[in-house]
C-alpha cells in the first residue's frame, strides 16, 4: 500500500472512528471465594470508566485465594502480602491473610503487577489494557501509530489489537478510540 493511501485511510479511519465507544476490558482472573470476588470486583471499579468499563471474567486466568493450599502451604512471611505459585500451567496468586496490607490493598497492589500498569488508575488501565500502547511505553501516541501502520495489511500479532490474527481497518478504530487519551 502507498504511503499517501496509508496516510488517507488513516485520517479517514480517526476522523470517522474518534467518538465512537470504546469496548470492555475483560480482565480474567479466578477469585476463589465471597470476600475475595468482592474485593477484585471493588478493584476493578477503580479503574473503570464508562468509556472503558473493566469487567471480570472468570472462565480462566489465575487462581486466587486467600492462604495457600497443597503443595503452597507452607507459611506466609510475614512481610508479603501476596506471592504467586506456579504448578504446570496453573498460576495461582495467594493473598496473605495476616499480611502487611488490608485484603483490598493487596488485591489492588497484586492486580497491577498482573496487568502490568504502573499504577492503580483508569489512565493506566485505559493505556495498558487497550493493547493500542504497541511498544509499552505508558502511552498511545504516534510511535504507536508508526508500528501500526507497518503492520498494516499483514498477519500477525504487533498490531492486531481485535485480535483476528490480521492488522486492518478494525485495529485502526480500536487504535484512534485510544489514541490522545491519558
Amino acid at each position: 500500500m502507498s504511503r499517501p493511501r496509508r496516510r488517507a485511510l488513516l485520517v479517514a479511519a480517526l476522523a470517522a472512528f474518534l467518538a465512537a465507544p470504546a469496548d470492555a476490558a475483560s480482565v480474567k482472573l479466578r477469585p476463589q471465594g465471597e470476600a475475595l470476588t468482592r474485593a477484585v470486583q471493588a478493584a476493578l471499579a477503580v479503574i473503570s470508566t464508562p468509556e472503558l468499563p473493566v469487567t471480570l471474567d472468570t472462565s480462566g486466568g489465575p487462581l486466587l485465594t486467600v492462604g495457600g493450599s497443597g503443595a503452597s502451604a507452607a507459611p506466609f512471611n510475614p512481610d508479603v502480602a501476596a506471592r504467586v505459585f506456579v504448578s504446570g500451567t496453573d498460576r495461582r496468586i495467594e493473598f496473605n491473610p495476616r499480611g502487611p496490607l488490608s485484603l483490598q490493598e493487596a488485591v489492588q497492589a497484586e492486580l497491577a503487577r498482573e496487568l502490568g500498569l504502573g499504577a492503580w488508575t483508569p489512565a493506566a488501565a485505559r493505556t495498558g489494557l487497550s493493547g493500542a500502547d504497541l511498544n509499552g511505553d505508558g502511552q498511545i501516541d504516534l510511535s504507536d501509530l508508526a508500528i501500526l501502520m507497518n503492520h498494516y495489511g499483514k498477519s500477525g500479532t504487533t498490531g492486531d489489537l481485535n485480535q483476528d490474527r490480521r492488522v486492518d481497518d478494525a485495529d485502526l478504530r480500536l487504535f484512534s478510540q485510544q489514541y490522545g487519551k491519558r
